[in-house]
C-alpha cells in the first residue's frame, strides 16, 4: 500500500491510498536455460566427426604401415641377394687366388723339367763310362774324376727335386718301368726286374723317364 499527493500548492492535501492490487506486477526475469535448442545434436556431431577423423588417420596409418612393410620386404630381398652375390664373389676370388698360388707352385716345382730331361742322356753317358774296366793307374785316376763329376751332378739335381727310380729287384710297375727285355727264369717269379738298362728319373714326383728294365717271364713250355 502506498500514499500519493492529489494536489499541490497551498490547498488541502488529499491522500490516496492505493491497494497492492493497483500496483503493476514486475515481470519475472527469464531464467537462462542451460539447454540450448539444438545443442544436443551439435554436441553429438562433434564426437562423430572426431571419430571419423580418427578412423581416417588409422586407415592412413595402416596403409603407410603396409607400404613400409612392403618396402622392408623388398629391401630384405635386395640385401639377401647382395649378400649372396658378395659371398659368391668372395668364394670365386679365394678360388682364383688358390688356383694362382697352385699354378705358381707348379711352375716353381717343375721349372727345371726341360733342363733335367736334356741332362738325363748325359747322366746315362756318365754311367756307361763308369762301367768301363780300367787297367792302368792313369785310367783309374781319370775314372775317379768321372765318378766325382757324376756324383756332384747327382747331388745338385737331387737338391732341386730330381729322384732316381730304383728298379733292380723290384716288381715290375708299368707306371715307373719300361720293359725292354725279357728273361726266362724258374728261380724268380714273373715280372721281377733283374737288370736296369737305363735308370728312370722323376722331378718332384712327376715322372720324367721310366726306368728301362729287363723282367723275368715263365719258361716257355717244351
Amino acid at each position: 500500500m502506498g500514499k500519493t499527493n492529489a494536489e499541490g500548492g497551498n490547498g488541502p492535501r488529499r491522500i490516496r491510498i492505493s491497494s497492492p492490487e493497483d500496483e503493476p506486477l514486475a515481470e519475472p526475469e527469464a531464467a537462462e536455460c542451460p539447454f540450448v535448442p539444438g545443442a544436443d545434436a551439435a554436441s553429438a556431431e562433434i564426437p562423430a566427426a572426431v571419430q571419423i577423423e580418427n578412423d581416417a588417420d588409422e586407415q592412413a596409418t595402416e596403409e603407410e604401415m603396409g607400404k613400409l612393410q612392403e618396402l622392408l620386404g623388398e629391401l630384405e630381398q635386395k640385401c639377401a641377394f647382395a649378400e649372396d652375390q658378395h659371398l659368391r664373389v668372395v668364394a670365386e676370388l679365394q678360388n682364383y687366388k688358390r688356383r694362382v698360388h697352385q699354378e705358381k707352385e707348379q711352375i716353381a716345382r717343375f721349372a727345371l723339367e726341360g733342363l733335367v730331361t736334356e741332362l738325363i742322356p748325359t747322366l746315362d753317358n756318365f754311367e756307361r763310362a763308369m762301367e768301363v774296366t780300367v787297367d792302368s793307374a792313369g785310367a783309374e785316376c781319370l775314372m775317379a774324376g768321372v765318378k766325382m763329376i757324376h756324383d756332384q751332378l747327382q747331388t745338385v739335381l737331387a737338391g732341386h727335386g730330381v729322384e732316381r727310380i730304383e728298379a733292380l729287384g723290384a716288381d715290375f710297375d708299368p707306371h715307373l718301368h719300361e720293359a725292354v727285355e725279357k728273361e726266362e727264369s724258374t728261380a724268380l717269379p714273373p715280372n721281377v726286374v733283374v737288370r736296369e738298362l737305363a735308370k728312370g728319373y722323376a722331378l718332384n714326383g712327376r715322372l720324367l723317364r721310366p726306368a728301362r728294365v729287363r723282367v723275368t717271364v715263365p719258361p716257355a713250355p717244351e
